[in-house]
């Protein structure tokens, strides 16, 4: 196999895996058809369901209520700008994929960059019907024109991730927005968005470690075309040869 087709693998793998927990989270947090103590699907299998007044809408019983600042705490420190780090902004991010493989260069920014982690949640906050939100693939430094967050609990991750970036979140991040031309969705409207919750069906939900996977692909990816971009000037030029 070819360094590109492993390329194009990691990064298969990882809109699989999108994909399939999207499905998952459908089934789960909106049909809540989730595994019920036979292994059964909940609602389907005529589940007890109560109506909430919070979310205006009936939910399993024995569920409640929560907003995603129950669950999400907004980054906030600021880059000291001693030294080069890889930054996230929104020129990087791709639409509708929570994996981010390209960076930028915080060199390329005077003001408004902020701490990054490895495996912190963000989301674009300009025109957000472009839907770009994904996991940030490393440590460095993100613009202040996307908002960053890590859970207060580790079980709420896959949770919280695939909260923000279903199409329903999009929509929901356009009509709280201000401007017309730039529509702008401020962190405060998306932790005030509320959400059914069952900390038992989150933490089964938070059983694949997708934020370790989709780094992990990324940073591989990445080395490949690091590699791919330092030899292929040398194979031109006849600096290096490939044997049979």
């Amino acid at each position: 196999m070819s360094g590109s087709d492993i390329f194009s693998l990691l990064f298969l793998i990882n809109d699989n895996l999108q994909h399939q927990l999207k499905l998952l989270y459908d089934y789960w947090f909106t049909q809540f058809d989730f595994p019920d103590e036979n292994g059964k699907p909940y609602r389907a299998s005529s589940g007890a369901m109560v109506w909430n007044a919070e979310l205006q809408r009936e939910i399993p019983l024995g569920w409640e209520c929560k907003s995603l600042g129950d669950l999400l705490i907004k980054n906030n420190d600021s880059f000291d700008y001693n030294g080069i780090e890889p930054t996230i902004d929104l020129s990087v991010m791709p639409s509708a994929s929570i994996s981010l493989q390209k960076l930028n260069s915080s060199d390329q920014f005077t003001t408004n960059l902020f701490i990054m982690h490895e495996g912190d949640i963000l989301f674009g906050s300009i025109r957000p019907y472009l839907k770009k939100a994904g996991i940030a693939p490393c440590d460095g430094v993100v613009a202040g024109t996307v908002h960053s967050y890590r859970v207060k609990l580790e079980q709420d991750y896959n949770f919280a991730l695939f909260t923000l970036c279903r199409d329903s979140f999009f929509d929901y991040a356009l009509t709280v927005s201000t401007g017309t031309k730039m529509p702008v969705v401020s962190s405060d409207s998306i932790l005030s968005y509320k959400i059914p919750y069952s900390p038992k069906v989150v933490a089964l939900f938070n059983r694949t470690n997708i934020r370790d996977i989709i780094c992990r692909n990324v940073r591989e990816a990445n080395s490949l075309s690091s590699l791919r971009n330092w030899l292929l000037p040398m194979l031109m030029n006849g600096q290096a040869t490939i044997s049979d």
